[in-house]
């Protein structure tokens, strides 16, 4: 168990039928998957489970966007990386499904279709609805475990991902162990604790920043990129249009008068930077936030301003870092998140979020050099924010009600 959640260490599974939801949605130009990191992060779960008949639950991007797609690619892809082969079928719960699952042998490993590809999958419903779906009652008698190791898509109350644990026993794999072990350090961990918030999404990292500051988690929280020009803005800096343009781009429904006041009350806790990077004729320009006129785009924090904050991260026993300091992209303007990122691993417990922050992450080469890197995009902002990750909670609700007291598990 793990924070009130049963792990696989709470079952016995061996040559029995488990259904395993992961998440191995990727970026993909012309077919090429582009980016391995989450497949790879399931290949404890998936070995570890090597000795029964596995089916695998997944999805690729959503209805619209042009990386919606099956899921044969994935199938290739895993069983590369496995080095043993993983049979894709282009159907989730046909009786085609049916009849195979029922032929697997131990060791043999399936991957259904994108579950997105079923129009019940995303809607809003409980556990107790979904567990009504066509795809939940086709599957649910095929399979002793239903085990969720999706952390990146457990803030989603979808059909896959909390059907099943109303009629299946369900636990959760090493990655939700691991993602839940490693930021619930950093929220409950004895110790200094540092925040580092930064790139565009402004409603995300206020978010945390609120949970930090209010409930006395974080000793500092340093801010940077487009959330950073958000409160500089709000101390009545002159940012200048175009970066007024994009702070209003990115804030959402994001109140002022609440960060005022946010920013007023912990005004001895909130970092800014002193300086900005932008681009002039060119090539990049530091410029004092005093000596700003707003004639140019901010793409980093200042060099005055890395210098600062790379002093001051490694003091911490804890830093978490979520979102980019600047447009790392541009080799011009990726000194501000090198930088703190290479401090950041100096700290006696070091995470990176998802999504962008862990891209650059890898594209420095340091993801090595730190305690923990979420796969995690909106459920990690989710997570330290306090709020509870719905596919988790079910888990949690149904082993103590119901799964939980079966001792033959």
């Amino acid at each position: 168990m793990i924070d009130g959640l049963p792990t696989l260490d709470d079952i016995s599974f061996y040559d029995k039928f488990v259904l395993l939801r992961v998440d191995v949605n990727a970026p993909i130009v012309n077919s090429t998957i582009l980016d391995t990191t989450r497949f790879e992060s399931h290949l404890p779960t998936i070995e570890e489970l090597s000795d029964t008949k596995l089916v695998l639950l997944a999805h690729q991007s959503r209805p619209g966007r042009k990386d919606f797609t099956t899921l044969e690619s994935h199938a290739s892809t895993l069983s590369r990386l496995l080095g043993r082969r993983v049979e894709y079928i282009d159907e989730i719960f046909s009786k085609n499904v049916v009849q195979r699952v029922k032929e697997m042998e131990s060791g043999e490993i399936l991957l259904l279709e994108n579950v997105r590809f079923y129009s019940e999958e995303q809607l809003s419903r409980g556990a107790e609805e979904h567990a009504e779906s066509h795809m939940v009652r086709k599957l649910k008698g095929l399979f002793d475990f239903f085990v969720n190791d999706a952390f990146s898509a457990s803030h989603r109350s979808h059909a896959s991902l909390v059907g099943f644990v109303p009629v299946i026993p369900s636990v959760v794999g090493r990655l939700v162990e691991k993602e839940v072990s490693a930021l619930s350090k950093t929220l409950k961990g004895e110790g200094r604790k540092l925040f580092i918030l930064g790139g565009a999404k402004i409603k995300d990292s206020v978010k945390v920043l609120k949970n930090v500051l209010e409930n006395n988690i974080a000793d500092k929280a340093i801010l940077t990129g487009v959330v950073a020009n958000y409160f500089l803005m709000l101390k009545g800096v002159d940012i200048g249009e175009v970066n007024k343009n994009i702070v209003e781009d990115n804030k959402e429904d994001v109140s002022d008068e609440e960060m005022k006041a946010l920013l007023e009350r912990y005004s001895d806790r909130i970092v800014l930077p002193v300086d900005f990077g932008v681009e002039r004729d060119g090539v990049r320009a530091d410029i004092p936030i005093n000596n700003f006129d707003g004639k140019f785009r901010i793409m980093d924090i200042g060099l005055e301003s890395v210098n600062q904050f790379s002093s001051l991260i490694p003091e911490f026993d804890y830093v978490v870092i979520n979102g980019p300091a600047g447009v790392f992209e541009d080799d011009r303007f990726s000194l501000g998140t090198y930088e703190v990122l290479k401090a950041a691993t100096k700290a006696g417990y070091s995470v990176v979020g998802g999504g962008h922050i862990a891209s650059a992450a890898r594209l420095f080469g340091l993801t090595e050099r730190f305690d923990h890197i979420s796969t995690a995009g909106g459920a990690c902002i989710r997570f330290l924010s306090g709020e509870k990750l719905v596919a988790l909670e079910v888990i949690k609700e149904y082993w103590e009600k119901k799964w939980g007291k079966k001792q033959e598990l």
